[in-house]
């Protein structure tokens, strides 16, 4: 199941709050608590709140099969669902229960035009929240081509008269248009679906000339589609969205903003195709009105920014200087740079938010941004190279302070001035242990709870070795990559600080197969010792967080885009989903 950064109205059936468990009726009332605004620690116990959405689902079976539909009761069981998305067990939905609950939607929707106008735009709304909430899942993607069509229908229908309410309904189903095509990207049935559907793309392009919220929302969930076509069709498409944005009523410069800096970016595509395939097609970002902020941390540091103020720039400062004198402590470096490296400073550009780093990072600096940030070393011999680690702030934290990886990736910075010589790629293999097991452990030390659950996850005989994690590539897991080698790293660190620091020698003089040999020397001395170092991992270390029983449910944070939010629809009590 999918999940997103939000938090929302928790609701509960009435009929459920008694010990009596009973199937609601068209007679039933659906009252709705806020839970956080009463108390914010109060939670359901799992068998109420289970017994709700079981008897939720009852009711609205009795609804797809009634004479007459209770369009108010039946859009309220709606709400709850989307609650239960966000607070409910996931887990313990059944496949047959979703099965189900979408060939129902699929019998009401066929029923919809006999409820009233503002019911009809609710019910739409809440199918399309229903769909990337609870339904988008590997299990029923055999539903998909249906879920486009029902979604496309409430597109494409043209409003004799704009409501809030149709608004609405239409905000979630181009939300679930792009959520489906983000999910796809992982799953070829469902990528065939949305690839194969000619008519998903018409219906956007001729969002487009609708102008205004819709065409922005077209074209983001455009630039989604266009990474699940064949190239051929992806050619096409590009020459159809500037078609279409020369027809809509714009000028030349919106629309080249319009198509580079929401159609090109959300297909992961920036400046070099600017300059190549679509010259003349993009508007050009100044650096300085896009990253205004210009402030000198140290000689060896700076920082270009959107909007920190003076606290937060000196609390990102201090935050990285304070870790540099951990870092040559540990390695023992002497605060000696390797040959042949001219990365004297590093430049860190911290945008406010992901959807920034998404656009203004492709079209100022030509880096992909299909990730939660990055560190780009360059080639360090070349004098006028600039290091530099592109990140954003953790919007979806209360921390106004905190920059997503900021610590983690300036460690990459000082283990390629320090530690290895050479840039990205030099070495040709068993390296990643290393730069991301040593970045954790500078970076968070003794505490980090996700190495902990890793421990605790994994049974002791599908652990990793030492030997498998030095093997560690780019393509395994991201546990692999970052929570295993970390727990490699601190282990050498605290029991064979020698042979981690005799690693560092071989790597700062150019000397691979003495890192190689010493890396297998390593392995075959401490792997017992590594096994009871795992064993005996300190508990202490838990993070209370995972211990929590109650926890949202989220999807992906960087789904959607801030700046694409209609500014007339706001989250109020009948919409209580927060990014």
């Amino acid at each position: 199941m999918k999940k997103i950064t939000a938090l929302i109205a928790l609701t509960l059936i009435s009929a459920c709050s008694t010990s009596v468990h009973k199937t609601p009726s068209t007679t039933d009332t659906y009252n709705y608590v806020d839970i956080w605004q009463s108390s914010p620690t109060l939670t359901p116990s799992d068998e109420a709140f289970g017994r709700a959405f079981e008897d939720t689902l009852t009711f609205i079976s009795t609804q797809a099969d009634a004479r007459t539909v209770d369009w108010t009761a039946l859009n309220n069981a709606l709400y709850f669902l989307r609650a239960y998305s966000y607070k409910g067990d996931l887990d313990a939905i059944k496949e047959s229960q979703l099965v189900a609950l979408s060939s129902q939607l699929q019998a009401l929707i066929e029923r919809v035009e006999d409820a009233p106008k503002a019911q009809q735009q609710r019910f739409l709304e809440h199918y399309a929240v229903t769909l990337y909430r609870l339904l988008d899942t590997p299990e029923l993607y055999d539903e998909a081509p249906q879920w486009l069509e029902n979604t496309l229908n409430t597109i494409a229908k043209e409003q004799t008269q704009a409501s809030l309410e149709g608004d609405y309904a239409l905000w979630e189903s181009y939300r679930a248009l792009g959520f489906l095509a983000f999910s796809a990207r992982d799953n070829e049935q469902l990528a065939q679906s949305i690839s194969s559907d000619a008519r998903l793309r018409q219906v956007l392009l001729k969002s487009i000339a609708r102008g205004d919220w819709q065409q922005a929302h077209a074209l983001w969930v455009l630039g989604y589609v266009h990474q699940l076509l064949a190239q051929e069709q992806q050619q096409l498409l590009d020459t159809q969205v500037w078609q279409a944005l020369t027809k809509a009523e714009s000028d030349k410069t919106q629309q080249q903003t319009l198509f580079s800096s929401i159609y090109l970016v959300n297909s992961f595509r920036g400046k070099s195709s600017c300059h190549d395939t679509f010259k003349g097609q993009c508007l050009e970002i100044d650096i300085d009105q896009a990253l205004p902020i210009n402030h000198e941390c140290s000689e060896r540091l700076f920082i270009r920014a959107t909007s920190l103020d003076a606290e937060q720039l000196a609390y990102s400062c201090n935050r990285l200087t304070a870790q540099e004198e951990d870092f040559h402590t540990l390695l023992d470096t002497q605060y000696q740079p390797v040959a042949n490296d001219h990365n004297q400073a590093l430049r860190v550009v911290i945008f406010d938010q992901y959807a920034d780093y998404n656009r203004y990072g492709q079209l100022l600096f030509d880096i992909n941004t299909n990730n939660g940030g990055m560190y780009i070393e360059g080639t360090p011999s070349d004098p006028n190279n600039q290091a530099t680690f592109y990140t954003f702030r953790a919007f979806w934290l209360e921390d106004a302070n905190k920059v997503w990886n900021l610590n983690h990736e300036y460690v990459h910075y000082l283990d390629g001035r320090f530690n290895k010589y050479g840039g990205f790629g030099h070495f040709p293999a068993q390296l990643v242990w290393w730069s991301e097991g040593l970045a954790e452990l500078v970076a968070k030390g003794k505490h980090n709870p996700k190495a902990y659950k890793a421990i605790a996850e994994t049974p002791t005989s599908e652990r990793p070795t030492l030997t498998e994690i030095f093997d560690t590539s780019y393509a395994d897991s991201s546990r692999q990559i970052y929570q295993w080698s970390y727990l490699a790293i601190r282990y050498l660190a605290e029991q064979d600080l020698n042979g981690l620091r005799q690693l560092q020698q071989h790597l700062k003089g150019d000397f691979y197969q003495g890192y190689a040999d010493t890396l297998a020397q390593l392995a075959a001395q401490h792997e017992d010792g590594f096994t009871a170092f795992l064993d005996n991992y300190p508990a202490t270390e838990e993070n209370a967080e995972d211990k929590a029983k109650h926890k949202i449910n989220k999807l992906y944070r960087y789904l959607y885009r801030d700046y694409l939010m209609p500014k007339h629809l706001s989250y109020d009590e009948q919409h209580r989903h927060l990014f």
